[in-house]
This record gives C-alpha cells, sequence and structure tokens, in this order.
C-alpha cells in the first residue's frame, strides 16, 4: 500500500499554486507504486469564490483526479472548512464522493485522515458551511476590495486620532483586519497540540488546514501542508507505507525534519 496524501489546494484564490498542482497529478498518473490518494480537504476555495463557478474554472484538475481513478488508484476526497459544502454534492452519479474522514489500514497501523477544522477551536460548522453557499465570485471580489480599503483607513486613521482611541480601535478591527491565514499563524501550536491528544495507539493522524507541513518526532501526527503560495514552505505533500509518514516539497527535496509535539 502506498498512500500519497495533499490538502489545501485553494484551487480559485489568487495565490493557488493551481499550475504546480497539476503538475503533481500528472506525475502520479504516471507512478506504478501509488494505491490511494487522499485529497484532504479545501481542495477549491469557496469562501473566495461561487463553489459552482470555481468547479467549471477547475475542470482541468477534476479531469486530472479522474484520470487516476481510471487508472485504478482509490481517490478520497474530505470536506474542509473552505470547501464543506461539497457534503452536500454527494449523488451516486456524480464522479467523486466527499466524506468528512477517512480511515485505512496497513498492516498493524491505521492512518486516521481528517482535513484539521476539528482541532481549530474557532471554526464552528454553521459558520463554515454559511461561508461556503452564500459566497458568489462577485462577492468575493468586494469582499477582497474591502479588506484594502480597510486596511487603508486603519492607517490613515492610526495617524490622526488621539492616542487614548488606538488601543479600542485596535481591538475592535483586530479580527476583522485578520486574514485566515494569519490567524492560522497564531492558532497553530494550539490546533497542533489538539491533534497530537487525538491519537490512538496504533494510529497516525494526517491532517491539513494549517498551512504548515510537518511529522512529529513519533511520527505519529502528521500536516500535509498546502499548495498555496503565501505560504512558508508550499506545494507539499504526504507519502504513507508500512505504517510510516513521508513528508515532500513537490519537485523538491524530502523534508526529514521531525519537530517535538
Amino acid at each position: 500500500m502506498k498512500v500519497v496524501v495533499t490538502s489545501d489546494q485553494h484551487l480559485g484564490y489568487a495565490n493557488a499554486d493551481k499550475t504546480a498542482f497539476n503538475a503533481f497529478l500528472d506525475s502520479l498518473s504516471q507512478r506504478s507504486d501509488v494505491t490511494h490518494v487522499v485529497l484532504l480537504g479545501d481542495l477549491v476555495d469557496m469562501w473566495r469564490r461561487d463553489a459552482s463557478g470555481v468547479f467549471l474554472e477547475n475542470h482541468d484538475t477534476v479531469a486530472k483526479i479522474l484520470n487516476l481513478k481510471s487508472k485504478g488508484v482509490q481517490v478520497y476526497c474530505v470536506a474542509g472548512n473552505h470547501d464543506y459544502h461539497v457534503l452536500d454534492l454527494n449523488r451516486p452519479s456524480y464522479p467523486l464522493q466527499f466524506t468528512k474522514e477517512v480511515n485505512l489500514t496497513d498492516g498493524q497501523v491505521n492512518y486516521r485522515l481528517v482535513h484539521g477544522y476539528e482541532f481549530d477551536p474557532e471554526q464552528k460548522v454553521p459558520f463554515m458551511a454559511f461561508l461556503c453557499r452564500v459566497m458568489s465570485d462577485t462577492e468575493g471580489a468586494l469582499e477582497s476590495n474591502l479588506w484594502a480599503d480597510f486596511n487603508h483607513l486603519n492607517n490613515v486613521f492610526s495617524k490622526i486620532e488621539p492616542s487614548f482611541m488606538k488601543a479600542d480601535l485596535a481591538k475592535l478591527s483586530e479580527r476583522l483586519r485578520r486574514r485566515p491565514e494569519d490567524r492560522l499563524k497564531d492558532s497553530l501550536d494550539k490546533i497542533n497540540l489538539a491533534a497530537s491528544k487525538e491519537v490512538k495507539p496504533g494510529e497516525v493522524l494526517i491532517f491539513g488546514h494549517t498551512h504548515y507541513p510537518f511529522i512529529n518526532k513519533k511520527e505519529n501526527v502528521v500536516n500535509t501542508g498546502s499548495w498555496v503560495k503565501d505560504a512558508a514552505i508550499h506545494n507539499t505533500y504526504v507519502e504513507l507505507s508500512g505504517g510510516k509518514p513521508r513528508l515532500f516539497v513537490f519537485g523538491g527535496q524530502e523534508i526529514t525534519e521531525r519537530i517535538q509535539l
């Protein structure tokens, strides 16, 4: 068994590296050793784009995924917080089926694969589902422009407002101004610790969500990283075989460093 796991492509987002991900899928189609591929959530970004439009725009990527299935590779699709709406797309006639979790057994080891929002206390299902269902391309563009305008105005007011108001303004605006990517940086340690507490004996837990790839020293907690260019390390994926995880940068080297967790 050789399982390849990848997550957080965020197709439809301006900083998504779609070109590299498509090349990665092409490379998998040329391999004979890969038996399973797990897409571990946030394949598309429905918080910034219309759900239907983003799939239509990325039909070529979907075709490459289906090509893997046609070659006999077992493909699993897990819902993330940015594409949670895919759980409502599960009709038998659809070429891809989506789930919240995947469990695979390799000898005496169980691989448990989840997106990772489960370990993030700021992610709630009603919130995730709402953002996926209401966003359109127009609203997504408007939201991006509003972020830029808000930050500009905040910089202007910070120069002219009385000093006693600055602290209160900062507190009120902090959460509004923070991008999801920046919030995740601040929450990283808490999320990783929460994940580590969920690992069961004989299990390797694999998740994404944070865009920070790693394998811990016990090699039982793994993060797949992301395919967005604003992540410090991106275009990463995980291979699982014989109960052991390995972490790679596509087109680069294996990441062999292990973190304490």
